[in-house]
């Protein structure tokens, strides 16, 4: 018996060696790589110098445009909260609850999910262009000339223009997640509720949601950690600009080290997000642990 465990446990390491290899290798070590670089002046090619903590002092206290790119980060964040996944969990009960196309409407919703991002950037870059774009080419149809605008060019609407794309592509990943988690409901449940007197509005407010209460969570945190890791539509859009009105966390990063040549500046960035995506995650766990308490 003893034997067995000893060859039981061998087994085991080596069927655990290999992941935790590739996890040391593309994930542990680049972490801690990133920790140091963060602290050094270097170009990437030349020799580094050792600055400490000058690089972060850089960012939150000289840099002038570091709030704006924070403020426009928490507002991608906040726009996917309160406005993607509502909408996706509205979508996703409406579907569940239709019995014939089912199928047809589950697809179609997740289509933009596997479009690629350069296309949907580029194809909203035509939507929202201020001379031949059908928005404004629209607007103008009907009479309504005053809410023409030039979309990608004026620092009051941009930050909406780059946001919305996003909003549009990645309502239907969370919307497969919640549908999901809507499918595993018993319909029993369901039945009996609607037997006695329950009506669209109670199932979906009293049964629905606590039930996919665990799919929420996931996809809230799903939500933010890629709101803060945001790159590739606004950059395709409006390489972040005019100025830093659409530029976020990852266009800064990506400008400081292989635009401006400063890796340690741009690596002091990414830890920034990295925290950022830590801490939204914690405080997201910890609200909805104080909410499963409290239930």
């Amino acid at each position: 018996m003893r034997k067995g465990k000893i060859h039981d446990k061998i087994f085991a390491i080596l069927f655990h060696f290999p992941s935790f290899c590739l996890y040391t290798v593309f994930l542990i070590l680049p972490l801690v790589a990133s920790f140091f670089i963060a602290l050094l002046k270097w170009n990437g090619v030349g020799d580094s110098v050792f600055v400490g903590l000058d690089n972060f002092l850089d960012i939150f206290v000289r840099d002038r445009y570091f709030k704006k790119i924070i403020a426009n980060t928490l507002i991608s964040m906040g726009a996917g909260v309160f406005i993607q996944l509502p909408l996706a969990l509205i979508l996703a009960y409406m579907v569940y609850r239709v019995k014939k196309g089912f199928r047809f409407f589950q697809t179609s919703y997740f289509v933009p999910v596997v479009i690629s991002a350069t296309v949907i950037g580029l194809m909203f870059s035509l939507f929202f262009n201020p001379t031949f774009g059908p928005i404004n080419t629209f607007l103008k149809a009907v009479g309504m000339e005053k809410y023409i605008k030039n979309w990608l060019s004026d620092p009051d609407i941009v930050l909406f223009s780059v946001i919305l794309p996003g909003i549009w592509q990645y309502l239907g990943y969370h919307f497969v997640i919640l549908l999901a988690g809507m499918q595993s409901i018993p319909r029993e449940i369901i039945e009996s509720a609607r037997i006695d007197g329950a009506n669209t509005v109670d199932i979906f407010s009293k049964i629905v949601i606590p039930n996919v209460k665990s799919m929420i969570q996931v996809c809230i945190i799903i939500n933010l950690s890629g709101a803060i890791k945001t790159f590739d539509i606004p950059y395709m859009m409006t390489q972040g600009g005019p100025g830093a009105s659409s530029t976020f966390l990852a266009i800064y990063m990506y400008k400081e080290a292989f635009v401006d040549s400063n890796i340690g500046r741009g690596t002091a960035i990414a830890v920034c997000m990295l925290i950022m995506a830590v801490l939204a995650t914690a405080v997201v766990n910890k609200i909805f642990a104080y909410i499963n308490r409290n239930d």
